[in-house]
């Protein structure tokens, strides 16, 4: 029977020769008891978030280069490493000595008493608990925390650079702080990385008054939970209005509640979150929804199966049957979702230029495929979850210069939320942008 730290091992030696291109994929806990299976996702959550971070602890303890380590023994030195630094409930002789096991079945059997002396060397920093971590970026022997606590280290482990010591410690490319520099100025930047520190907390929508498991958000209209799975199940089967949403992905179709569409249509519908926020600000419309995603269509359909309001329709169909009809359209397009890293944590090691332009291209391909659906007076919502000016500002330039549209609203939301302050506090980032035929 394989043990919750071989499940996470094996999961992150694949990811390790993946890396920097890593999925959002969930971690199959299959076979494992509940404690097990909550041990191996909190494992596997703490390297995603990360794993630059310890990357670079490793690199001080480590005879050669972290990027000539094997995936397998990265792996298992990546969650070792974790367990002892991030994880506080876990004994460390605990995680090293299945470490050491770990080494010598997946990697070789001499692997072990590497393994055994650089966790003991990590296990060996931790010099000191601060219960409230030093602004970044920290000194190089401050290692902080998602919950605004950090660990003095016995040694300077970080850059002396304070751009390159930022992005150790908050486990960010370097190129992507170095951008946030450029755009938004070094203390915002620094807030920026502190923010995807932090754990996100579930966030409802829709809920009216006080709530079992639920804690008022700072925005109104919006609760945080902090119950069970199960309870969570049971709240959203008593209250249909509430979903699961952020204020940030809430507030582009908010933007639209003045708007009066018959027919609306929402072609990179994902799940259906906004599609069903929809429905709701605009009870009199008929609603067109559709995913290129074969998982997130079955999702769509299944969800709406039985509304009278909205139709989940392929991809395909939808050019045939509703050319010119559509009073709104939303396009919610994919994105870099550098606005939500607390929640996409993959997301920021996989950002680069040429993934950037990719993603810009792709997104102007989806609104000119989208556009003939347009009816003469009608509008359209562009929204992402990204804070780069390219995705965002830029776009909805270029969407009302090249299709000769009128620029009604932008609004750019940034992250805010920060380690040791209240989950109401938090919030993601994105932007959206409304726009109106020019002669609407």
């Amino acid at each position: 029977m394989m043990t919750a730290r071989e499940l996470v091992t094996k999961r992150i030696a694949r990811r390790a020769r993946q890396f920097p291109d890593l999925k959002l994929v969930a971690l199959d806990t299959t076979g494992l008891d509940g404690r097990d299976a909550a041990l191996a996702a909190a494992i596997d959550h703490a390297v995603a978030r990360r794993w630059l971070t310890l990357a670079a602890i490793l690199d001080q303890l480590l005879d050669r280069p972290w990027e000539r380590v094997q995936p397998d023994l990265q792996a298992v030195l990546l969650v070792g490493a974790a367990q002892l630094l991030l994880m506080d409930r876990v004994p460390a002789h605990a995680a090293i000595n299945e470490a050491v096991e770990l080494a010598k079945r997946l990697v070789r059997s001499k692997a072990g008493g590497l393994v055994n002396a650089v966790l003991r060397k990590v296990a060996a920093l931790r010099a000191e608990m601060i219960q409230t971590a030093p602004d970044l970026p920290a000194p190089p022997d401050v290692l902080p925390l998602h919950d605004g606590r950090a660990w003095r280290l016995a040694a300077a482990v970080f850059d002396e650079d304070p751009l390159r010591r930022l992005a150790q410690q908050t486990s960010h490319p370097e190129s992507l702080l170095s951008r946030w520099r450029d755009a938004h100025g070094w203390e915002q930047t620094c807030v920026l990385a502190a923010h995807d520190l932090v754990h996100a907390p579930l966030i409802i929508a829709g809920l009216a008054g006080e709530q079992e498991h639920c804690l008022p958000h700072e925005q109104a209209g919006f609760h945080i939970f902090t119950g069970p799975r199960e309870a969570l199940d049971d709240l959203l089967a008593h209250h249909p209005e509430a979903r699961v949403q952020d204020p940030a992905a809430a507030a582009p179709v908010e933007a639209t509640a003045a708007l009066r569409p018959r027919l609306i249509i929402d072609p990179c519908a994902g799940k259906g979150t906004k599609t069903a926020q929809l429905a709701r600000l605009h009870p009199e419309a008929r609603i067109i929804a559709t995913d290129i995603d074969p998982r997130r269509m079955a999702v769509l359909k299944e969800t709406f199966a039985d509304s009278e309001k909205v139709q989940a329709v392929e991809p395909e169909a939808l050019r045939p049957h509703f050319d010119g009809l559509a009073d709104l359209l939303l396009l919610d397009v994919p994105c870099s979702n550098t606005g939500v890293l607390g929640r996409r944590l993959e997301a920021k090691y996989r950002f680069g230029g040429e993934t950037l332009t990719a993603l810009v291209d792709l997104q102007r391909q989806i609104v000119a495929d989208s556009i003939p659906l347009l009816a003469d007076d009608a509008a359209v919502l562009y929204a992402t979850c990204s804070i780069e000016e390219e995705e965002n500002a830029s776009q909805a330039q270029w969407i009302a210069h090249w299709h000769r549209m009128r620029l009604v609203k932008a609004h750019l939301s940034l992250p805010c939320g920060l380690p040791g302050q209240a989950a109401s506090r938090y919030a993601d980032g994105g932007f959206f942008a409304l726009l109106e035929r020019a002669g609407g």
